[in-house]
């Protein structure tokens, strides 16, 4: 799907456009379809007809309801250096976009190291958890979870496993279920794909999560969206609290302290949030969304110094899973600065909120 277009549905998505009655029919028609092969799926697991596999560690599952941009990865970086203090801990993704094929079981890094220093060799997100997380985690990428998450316990001894995006995959009991909700998007249109951003129903989360993560990125009314939560779910709220932490140069790796006018542009979910963030630093002259888990090209790297002369600039402001994947291709580039606004998490009791 083109990038325009899928511009285009996540509009329909989070209400920012209107379907005409003929799309709007053919996407309901579809999303029934989705829905019941869904619900078939949970049922049979329900009745313990389709197995979910326990393994001989304990499980934790990062996951959320909606397609993309909810803010899972930093989580997940931050639940596994908290885990590695006192254990052995071992991510698994399915490794969505990278060039690697995910039928095999790839170790991006394990205790000695990076693995990959090719970031859309192994994928975006996985390349990012794995240069940001401690000497005590394995970074693994796999379709199949069960046999990645047998592998990290017998070759690396690995006491937990966290599941990246693995509320869908029900092959692995796990023993502690996170879903994350961005506390300003939610569930958009509350529909499940292609209708809406839903890719599981919202029932569904009372029963197989054990507790909600509403994400804030600078939401203005985050006590109200905490109060939504409440009222809503019958479950324990963690408040995840998004925030710039510093700028620094790609090419350089060095901070960079005083901003100016740049060109934003990034590959994630929700481009708009971060370029919100971005302008909290930036004059941005003008800001270019790419689809989630884009392969940048020379090409692209071209039209985007086409934007910047044309502005009379030189400055670039991207994320950090797009960083992964634009190291090989500007590393020659002298003449333009690459910089990435890098976000921390800080997780609290969303009743402190309050306080």
């Amino acid at each position: 799907m083109s990038n325009s277009l899928k511009v285009y549905f996540q509009d329909i998505h989070y209400l920012r456009k209107k379907p005409s009655f003929f799309l709007n029919s053919v996407l309901s028609f579809l999303e029934f379809f989705y829905k019941t092969v869904i619900n078939l799926k949970n049922y049979l697991y329900e009745k313990n007809i389709l197995k979910e596999n326990r393994v001989n560690a304990f499980v934790v599952c990062v996951g959320n309801l909606t397609t993309g941009g909810v803010g899972k990865t930093p989580t997940v970086i931050n639940l596994a250096n908290f885990y590695s203090k006192n254990n052995r801990v071992a991510i698994i993704s399915r490794g969505y976009g990278a060039k690697l094929s995910n039928k095999k079981i790839n170790i991006i890094k394990d205790y000695d190291g990076l693995k990959f220093e090719n970031g859309a060799l192994c994928g975006d997100e996985p390349y990012q958890t794995a240069r940001a997380v401690n000497n005590n985690v394995v970074v693994i990428t796999s379709k199949d979870r069960l046999k990645a998450a047998n592998l990290a316990i017998q070759k690396y001894g690995t006491d937990i496993i966290i599941l990246d995006d693995g509320f869908s995959n029900r092959k692995i009991k796990k023993d502690k279920t996170l879903i994350l909700i961005d506390s300003k998007m939610r569930f958009g249109n509350n529909h499940l794909l292609p209708s809406g951003p839903l890719r599981e129903p919202v029932s569904e989360l009372n029963k197989r999560a054990d507790e909600i993560i509403l994400v804030n990125k600078a939401d203005e009314n985050i006590n109200s969206s905490i109060n939504w939560a409440k009222e809503n779910f019958k479950l324990p709220i963690k408040l995840c609290n998004m925030k710039p932490k510093r700028i620094y140069n790609i090419q350089t790796h060095a901070n960079i302290l005083n901003p100016n006018s740049a060109i934003a542009f990034c590959a994630i979910g929700q481009s708009g949030q971060f370029f919100n963030f971005a302008k909290q630093f930036y004059n941005l002259k003008e800001t270019v969304s790419f689809c989630d888990h884009h392969k940048y090209t020379k090409k692209d790297i071209l039209n985007l110094i086409t934007l910047a002369k044309k502005h009379k600039i030189n400055t670039f402001i991207t994320t950090q899973k797009d960083e992964a994947k634009l190291t090989d291709l500007i590393k020659d580039i002298k003449s333009y600065s690459f910089n990435v606004l890098e976000l921390e998490v800080c997780l609290s009791d969303a009743d402190k909120t309050f306080l």
